[in-house]
């Protein structure tokens, strides 16, 4: 194809999962976006697209790092988790921890809660801030860049699309927490509050960015998914992969 290809990959935890069917489906109609751009979630699975590994090893990476296991609690810092302990799994599958060992370029999004500002990652150190965009507070502690403790990219921008707008002539975007309605059943604990909270402040701010996509990929059974849900990483590859070749009409004709 004849055009720069860039993908916006939202978070969205163990959802962001379905980003993945949608790369292998577009891989298999030989589309290759060329530029990710990705927060949290989506970032993990910009950064492993980036290196050039496949579907199974993406998928790899996920089911080896646990979400939630007792030697990874924090102590003496802010946040259940200690995000920083993560970073054993990420030098496993980045080797050399730089942006520039990539062969894709990304832009991560994370968030500054010092300044309150957020901050695109594109170059130098890799793996400390993929771990900060998927820090998710008050779950994971903070990571400490710099002078600077950085959160969540999602926080802010769920949906980075801003440095795509002037380096690409066609975009694809990925959108993986569609805002349903719920039962108030379902709001049955503290993680299910902060859960729900959190989804509605993303759509609030990110829906309005659509337009900017030629196409924007939202698989609908991916709300039947936790976004801590563990146990459901093939089902929400699964659920993405499914949807993409059901859309993949629209998507070749948004892009042609």
């Amino acid at each position: 194809m004849d055009y720069n290809l860039g993908i916006v990959l939202s978070g969205g935890g163990v959802r962001a999962l379905a980003h993945i069917g949608l790369l292998q489906a577009l891989k298999e109609n030989n589309i290759h976006p060329e530029i990710i751009a990705g927060t949290s979630g989506g970032a993990l699975v910009g950064a492993l697209y980036a290196a050039g590994y496949d579907t199974k090893t993406m998928l790899q990476f996920f089911n080896e790092t646990p979400l939630f296991k007792f030697s990874l609690y924090s102590l003496n810092k802010p946040g259940i988790m200690d995000t920083d302990k993560y970073s054993v799994f990420f030098d496993k599958y980045f080797k050399e921890d730089s942006f520039e060992a990539l062969k894709k370029p990304i832009y991560v999004t994370a968030t500054n809660i010092l300044n309150g500002q957020l901050e695109f990652f594109h170059k130098g150190q890799l793996i400390k801030p993929l771990l900060a965009s998927a820090a998710l507070p008050p779950i994971f502690s903070p990571i400490e860049i710099g002078d600077n403790l950085y959160s969540d990219g999602g926080i802010i921008n769920n949906f980075p699309i801003e440095p795509l707008r002037f380096s690409c002539n066609k975009v694809i975007g990925s959108f993986v927490n569609p805002l349903t309605k719920i039962d108030k059943l379902e709001v049955k604990s503290t993680m299910a509050l902060i859960q729900r909270v959190y989804h509605i402040g993303l759509d609030a701010k990110d829906l309005i960015k659509f337009h900017q996509c030629n196409y924007v990929f939202s698989p609908p059974d991916i709300s039947n998914i936790g976004i801590f849900d563990s146990k459901a990483v093939t089902k929400s590859y699964e659920f993405g992969y499914q949807h993409a070749i059901e859309e993949m009409p629209k998507i070749l004709e948004s892009l042609n």
